[in-house]
């Protein structure tokens, strides 16, 4: 039932069996200490107050307690001097951000309450669940009077309704409850744990504007080695511990995590150290440090829950409870899986010579170029392009070369390792360029007859397979004899 229902006729019998409160005998038909019972079809109306009078609304249930409040005067969420009505907070809940619809729902139970159903007087309230009740409430006045209830066994036959009495009445009604009643106080917690949107005031913004991640720093369980993802000519690179592309697919479904999560619920307000380590934050799963739109923010993963993981958010005292499918772009990712799995790819355009050793034989391969200055602009210049062979005779560029071009850096990873073999590479391709003077250089060294170990100017990227790193080296052959080189 929605609380806005259930609101206007919640717990009704509260202000006749509560005393202090003003209610409509008339509706009754009389005290209440009848034993027959009113089966109206209308409401019975009971109470009716504002919410401005309300001074607090205590309840105890199963999962606990809490006190509901008026909102501070000033405090964001709560209403103006000229507002006819206040929003409201739970008191135990300070520093905690709320769902102040939730808090608002719940007071409306003290405000106008009606009966759908008068029971009348009962012999024994253990049969309606009320000498062991599921919640009792008590709700204070400003001008002094108060009142409350007990929230019984549910009914049989409407789905969300509850006997009900006085806490010193026998009289029972039919009520309707809204669910805060029966629940903790962390129901009242808001879900919404990061919800990162552009500026859109910011006039540089494009007309798509996206968040930016200016900086990522990656540790906890999934990442023994801290890993740094950073903003770099407007793109993400890894930069840390060592400089690789990114795998576009996988960062995009990192930074969606980052940028916006919603939890399930909140399970633990304002914890200590025992909580934090019970539920596994000294030692957590993912812990993301991050900046993004000029703003810092951090996301904490910590156990795995029934459900999926418990976590926490910048300087918010809650851990909450998140759905495994809403962070596995976290929690199932590692520096392999961020990682591009292509080893190297340099623009063709800027690559002046490709020199490729195997087995003591080199392989060089010569580009020039010259300036097309009929398509060429002051901002944009075109070249037209030549080829040569080891030999100097001229291949062809825009087929063969290309195509075996394409082959050479499509050599992926797949799989990683941190080990630097030992020995000399079996093949080396060594990368000259056009507007730089330094040069790299992928090392394979052979592990197996069927693995190699790819290093880049130093650096272990992974491993990668025999098959893969034969097809580099019959495209090159086949480009320096001539011969037609297909697309990879």
């Amino acid at each position: 039932m929605k609380s806005s229902t259930r609101n206007l006729i919640i717990a009704g019998a509260a202000a006749l069996v509560l005393g202090g409160a003003v209610f409509a005998v008339n509706k009754l038909g009389g005290t209440g200490s009848s034993s027959s019972a009113s089966d109206s079809s209308e409401t019975i109306q009971l109470i009716s107050k504002t919410s401005s009078d309300v001074a607090s609304m205590t309840v105890k249930n199963k999962k606990g307690s809490y006190t509901i409040i008026p909102m501070p005067t000033g405090t964001i969420g709560s209403s103006s001097a000229a507002s006819t009505s206040l929003n409201f907070t739970v008191q135990e809940l300070s520093g905690c951000p709320i769902n102040i619809d939730r808090a608002n729902a719940v007071v409306q139970n003290g405000i106008s309450l009606g009966a759908l159903k008068n029971i009348g007087k009962v012999n024994n309230l253990s049969d309606f669940g009320l000498t062991d009740p599921q919640a009792t409430v008590e709700v204070k006045y400003k001008d002094g009077s108060d009142f409350g209830y007990k929230i019984g066994s549910a009914t049989a036959t409407n789905s969300g309704t509850y006997y009900m009495c006085g806490l010193n009445s026998d009289n029972v009604y039919v009520v309707a409850v809204d669910d805060g009643i029966l629940e903790a106080a962390t129901y009242f917690v808001k879900t919404d744990m990061l919800s990162i949107t552009p500026d859109s005031s910011d006039s540089t913004s494009k007309a798509n504007p996206q968040n930016v991640f200016h900086k990522i720093t990656l540790t906890g369980k999934n990442f023994p080695t801290p890993v740094v993802i950073q903003e770099i000519d407007e793109m993400p690179t890894i930069v840390s511990p060592a400089k690789y592309e990114v795998d576009a697919q996988n960062v995009t479904d990192l930074l969606g995590v980052l940028g916006s999560l919603t939890a399930d619920s909140a399970v633990v307000t304002k914890p200590d150290a025992a909580a934090l380590k019970q539920y596994g934050f000294d030692n957590p799963t993912v812990k993301a440090v991050y900046s993004v739109n000029k703003e810092n923010h951090t996301l904490i993963i910590g156990n795995k829950s029934s459900k999926g993981y418990y976590a926490m958010v910048d300087n918010i005292n809650v851990i909450y409870e998140v759905s495994a499918s809403d962070v596995s772009a976290l929690t199932d990712t590692d520096l392999f899986k961020l990682r591009s799995k292509l080893i190297f790819v340099p623009n063709i355009n800027t690559v002046k010579k490709i020199e490729i050793t195997s087995s003591g034989k080199t392989d060089v391969i010569n580009v020039s170029r010259t300036e097309n200055t009929e398509s060429s602009t002051e901002d944009n210049k075109v070249y037209n392009y030549k080829v040569t062979g080891t030999d100097g005779k001229e291949l062809d560029y825009d087929k063969n070369y290309k195509n075996a071009y394409q082959t050479l850096i499509s050599l992926v990873i797949y799989d990683q390792t941190d080990k630097m073999p030992s020995g000399t590479p079996a093949i080396t391709i060594k990368y000259s360029f056009f507007d730089k003077s330094t040069t790299n250089t992928l090392a394979l060294y052979a592990i197996d007859n069927r693995h190699y170990t790819a290093v880049l100017d130093g650096t272990v990227y992974g491993l990668c397979t025999k098959n893969d790193v034969e097809n580099v080296l019959n495209a090159i052959a086949d480009l320096e004899a001539g011969k037609t080189v297909s697309a990879s």
